[in-house]
């Protein structure tokens, strides 16, 4: 057989005597018992059967291996023989025990500086929000301060002058009392002081006639010209009163009874001033008060509300020594009913008598 042909299909079966053309323990030689197999040169076919003799150690169950069948012409595969070149010696590698993983790509080794982000722009909005929130906040401290200062310093003097007056003795002093009637009060307003001085007759000295009492000549109450007709002064003042204002009145003190008539067409208002000696005789009348003051006829003026049954309206009040009164009605003889013109006017002209009275009080000479 040459090399590189396919061995025989009987190779396998064949046993080479020991001794023929072999020397023992050369390649291709079959080993003796107990030898191990020596591979033919070149490593090339398959391995040889060492030839056992029959009973010869073998025990009867085992039997010889049989070699693989190779067709013929084919090419044996080569089968691995001993390692060639000298054994390979301690290699450098990695050290034993567990090795560390490789880095991410995407995580930062250690040592390395992460990526600094690029500089944002600031917030110039918030940063002067907040410079003014700031300011506001020292502004209130300071004002704050301030007014803590402003009170300990004021409670520091009020302690001090205190402490001042009750070393020199001085306690509370009374309430100053009442004024005498007649004599206004140095810190009474300017009507008090009037009320004053017209509460009684030792300071109240101007007249108490028709003229004075009464000045205006005409009046004009909602676009209407009431114009005096008739004035006149009654004593004993029951004599022009009515329904029991007399006794109210009171002949003993009330001095005279003083009378003015307005007309405006047919209605007619008499406007009536009650002098008295004092304020308190006036008050006292005026709370005692009944019936009505009668209308004052004469010249162009029929008679009108001489009773308290004729309809006629009346209004009654009081200032200083003087009481003051008012009856309004119709100039139509023979009615009964009241008269609203009239008594719309009463009102102002009792209002226009009680500025007249309060004006007396700034003349005290």
């Amino acid at each position: 057989m040459s090399e590189g042909t396919g061995a025989p299909g009987d190779w396998a079966g064949r046993a080479v005597p020991p001794g023929q053309g072999q020397q023992p323990g050369a390649p291709g030689q079959v080993p003796q018992p107990g030898q191990p197999p020596v591979p033919p040169p070149g490593g090339f076919g398959p391995p040889a059967t060492p030839y056992v003799q029959p009973g010869a150690g073998v025990p009867p169950q085992a039997q010889p291996p049989v070699a693989p069948h190779v067709p013929s012409g084919a090419v044996p595969y080569p089968q691995p023989g001993p390692p060639q070149g000298p054994p390979p010696g301690p290699q450098a590698g990695p050290p034993p025990g567990p090795q560390p993983a490789p880095p991410f790509a995407g995580w930062p080794q250690q040592g390395a500086q992460p990526p600094q982000p690029a500089p944002a722009e600031p917030d110039w909005n918030a940063m002067a929000d907040r410079h003014a929130d700031e300011s506001r906040r020292r502004k209130r401290l300071w004002i704050g301060a301030v007014v803590v200062a402003a009170v300990l310093v004021g409670g520091i003097v009020g302690a001090g002058v205190w402490i001042n007056g009750r070393d020199k003795g001085d306690g509370p002093k009374p309430a100053a009392s009442g004024t005498t009637a007649g004599t206004p009060s140095a810190t009474a307003t300017p009507t008090e002081q009037a009320v004053a001085v017209i509460s009684d007759a030792a300071t109240d000295k101007l007249p108490v006639d028709a003229a004075t009492l009464f000045p205006d000549q005409t009046r004009t109450v909602d676009g209407k010209v009431w114009t005096r007709q008739v004035t006149g002064s009654t004593a004993p003042c029951s004599k022009a009163t009515t329904g029991g204002l007399g006794l109210a009145l009171g002949d003993d003190t009330c001095r005279s009874l003083v009378r003015a008539t307005y007309v405006s067409g047919e209605s007619a208002v008499t406007v009536g001033v009650a002098v008295f000696d004092n304020k308190a005789g006036a008050e006292r009348a005026i709370g005692r008060h009944a019936g009505l003051i009668q209308g004052l006829s004469g010249t162009g003026v029929p008679v009108f509300c001489v009773t308290d049954k004729s309809g006629c309206t009346e209004t009654h009040a009081s200032i200083g020594r003087f009481g003051y009164f008012t009856v309004a009605g119709s100039l139509k003889q023979g009615t009964d009913q009241s008269d609203q013109l009239a008594t719309a006017a009463a009102g102002a002209l009792a209002e226009r008598t009680k500025d007249v009275l309060l004006a007396r009080g700034s003349h005290t000479g």
